[in-house]
């Protein structure tokens, strides 16, 4: 295995529709696509980076310099595998390394399609449920116990509410009420330890997951010993799709989920890869959902309520070659 070189790019797409979270409101999303030269083929590889930190400190400014300081050390070094490839890269900087571990998963591995469950996420007063999915996520508003209230008198669907940190002890008590409409987890309701502990001493039938606090195994490691039994994981916070296997390996009591970012085909792909060897519905949406462009071409196929997705190709005259380095 022997890089040669890196190539920089940008892409970007309107959402079909403004995306509104509790933390931003997206109209579009611009991303970097990494391709790195192995013994002379391009493998590429989607930063689920954006243009500010309001989700995770790495922006798509500081992963495209962590790309160029990475690459100058990895650069015409013979490598024989992708755990000595692993050891080479920075783990401060997971988003940046993630892309070095997809591009090296792909050159060590044969992708093929892969079958996940479907899911779909809910924003605010939204109330239709599509037919073919098998889990639906509310985002934490004033109003989501009148919104499942009124999903669970036509559906016995498995419901997840994301708070994204925004709910305390005060909130104990919805949680509690909330919880007798049959919620499969409370996905990163805290942004205390001390709130998990507490809840899960006063209820523990109640599950809580993490999100943006699974960092890293040690700390996912730490949330699964005080009570919290589902973790969802993004792979460019761990660094890469590598760490997220060797957590599935290590805490096998923990359910992993696989977390994603409104992502493009390429990023989409190594998500749903990790959803299906979860065993659990990924957050990915059937393809068309956010965006009516892509970079990549990939067939998906409805299968029920399982989605089947082809390996993405990348079409490089849909990138803008922001600059090269060998």
């Amino acid at each position: 295995m022997n890089i040669s070189n890196l190539n920089i790019y940008s892409y970007a797409a309107a959402f079909k529709a403004p995306i509104k979270t509790n933390l931003i409101t997206l109209n579009e999303r611009k991303v970097l696509v990494a391709g790195i030269v192995i013994d002379g083929v391009e493998y590429f590889a989607e930063a689920n980076s954006f243009e500010t930190p309001w989700y995770h400190f790495e922006t798509i400014e500081t992963v495209y310099q962590s790309l160029v300081n990475q690459f100058q050390i990895i650069k015409n070094r013979p490598i024989s595998s992708i755990e000595a490839f692993n050891t080479l890269l920075d783990p401060e900087k997971p988003n940046a390394s993630s892309c070095f571990d997809i591009i090296a998963y792909q050159y060590f591995n044969t992708l093929k399609p892969v079958t996940v469950l479907i899911g779909q996420t809910l924003h605010h007063d939204a109330r239709v449920i599509q037919p073919n999915a098998t889990r639906v996520k509310l985002k934490m508003h004033d109003n989501i116990l009148e919104q499942v209230q009124t999903i669970r008198k036509t559906s016995d669907i498995e419901i997840v509410i994301d708070a994204n940190r925004l709910m305390d002890a005060n909130h104990f008590n919805l949680i509690s009420k909330l919880s007798e409409y049959d919620i499969l987890y409370f996905e990163e309701p805290f942004s205390s330890i001390e709130d998990y502990r507490l809840l899960h001493r006063l209820n523990p039938k109640i599950n809580l997951a993490i999100d943006e606090s699974a960092t890293d195994a040690h700390t996912i490691q730490q949330f699964y010993n005080i009570g919290v039994n589902t973790a969802v994981i993004k792979y460019s916070r761990l660094g890469g799709v590598t760490s997220a296997l060797k957590i599935k390996e290590n805490l096998s009591e923990m359910k992993l989920v696989s977390g994603g970012m409104y992502e493009f085909g390429l990023s989409k792909y190594f998500t749903a890869l990790l959803g299906e060897t979860f065993q659990t519905v990924p957050d990915i949406t059937p393809k068309g959902t956010y965006f009516a462009h892509d970079f990549t071409e990939y067939d998906e196929i409805i299968e029920g309520n399982q989605l089947v997705i082809s390996v993405p190709k990348v079409k490089k005259s849909h990138l803008t070659l922001l600059a090269a380095y060998d």
